[in-house]
């Protein structure tokens, strides 16, 4: 599975838990996914940064998946694939 975008919408900071929370919409190859994904991270990190660590929560969390965990190069990420949020509209 070839991983092309991730879009991150619904984006929260938990004060609480200081953490950020969002659903992460991943365009592959074969499908889209969409997952529950957190970074704990000071509410005034760089969008850049965030992004980031929201998309590795996500491969850490399909790499655990049944169908990928055992085939160590299953899940790859496109070069060129853009990390963004979406707009509120």
């Amino acid at each position: 599975m070839i991983i092309r975008q991730f879009r991150f919408d619904d984006l929260r900071f938990s004060s609480d838990a200081e953490e950020h929370r969002a659903i992460a919409i991943l365009t592959t190859d074969i499908s889209t996914l969409c997952l529950m994904t957190s970074a704990k991270l000071q509410s005034d990190v760089p969008p850049a940064s965030l992004a980031e660590a929201l998309a590795e929560d996500a491969l850490r969390q399909i790499r655990r998946m049944p169908e990928y965990r055992r085939q160590a190069d299953a899940v790859q990420v496109a070069e060129d694939a853009p990390k963004e949020f979406q707009r509120a509209s």
